[in-house]
C-alpha cells in the first residue's frame, strides 16, 4: 500500500509557507526595515513563481547562509546574469499531453532565474531605506539597480524620481 504522506522535505516547507532558513537581518545592527507595500505573504509575486522559487535547491541551500547586506550584494553581482522571471525556454503556457505526463512529473512550470530568487532573498533580509537607495544608485551591476526598482513600489518611484 502506498503511503500518501506529502508533508516531508521541500513540499512540507512549501505547505508551511517557509523560506528555508532565509532570515532577516538583525534590526539592532542595520536599523528599521523598509515597509512592505502590498501582500507581505506573497511579496506581490505570482504564486506559481514564488512557490517555484521556494522549492528551488539554489534558494534552499545557497542563499540561507547569507545574513549580511555586503555578502548579499557580492553574491548577487557574482550569480545574477538575467532579469527575466523564468529561465529562457523552461516556461510555457501550454500543458504537456500524453501518458499521464502530470503523474510522471513532466511540467511546464519553468525554472525561476537567480535574479528572482535574489529578489525573494532581498525581501526576507528586510533591507533598510538606505540599503535600497544604495541598490538603486549602484554602479557595480545593472542587476542591483533592477532589484532596487522591483522592491520600491511604483507610487514611491513616481514621487521621488
Amino acid at each position: 500500500m502506498v503511503k500518501n504522506n506529502y508533508k516531508s522535505g521541500r513540499v512540507a516547507t512549501l505547505m508551511e509557507g517557509g523560506f528555508a532558513g532565509n532570515d532577516p537581518q538583525d534590526p539592532t545592527v542595520v536599523g528599521e526595515p523598509y515597509p512592505v507595500f502590498g501582500n507581505e505573504r506573497t511579496m506581490n509575486m505570482n504564486e506559481l513563481l514564488l512557490n517555484n522559487i521556494r522549492a528551488d535547491m539554489y534558494f534552499r541551500e545557497e542563499l540561507p547562509p547569507i545574513k549580511t547586506w555586503e555578502v548579499f550584494i557580492a553574491k548577487t553581482i557574482k550569480e545574477v546574469k538575467e532579469c527575466t522571471p523564468w529561465v529562457t525556454g523552461t516556461h510555457t503556457v501550454t500543458t504537456k499531453k500524453g501518458m499521464c505526463s502530470g503523474t510522471r512529473g513532466v511540467g511546464t512550470q519553468g525554472r525561476p532565474t537567480r535574479m528572482w530568487m535574489h529578489l525573494v532573498k532581498l525581501y526576507t533580509l528586510k533591507p533598510t531605506e538606505r540599503q535600497l537607495e544604495s541598490l538603486v544608485e549602484s554602479k557595480q551591476s545593472p542587476f542591483l539597480r533592477v532589484l532596487g526598482f522591483l522592491v520600491i513600489p511604483p507610487k514611491i518611484r513616481e514621487i521621488t524620481c
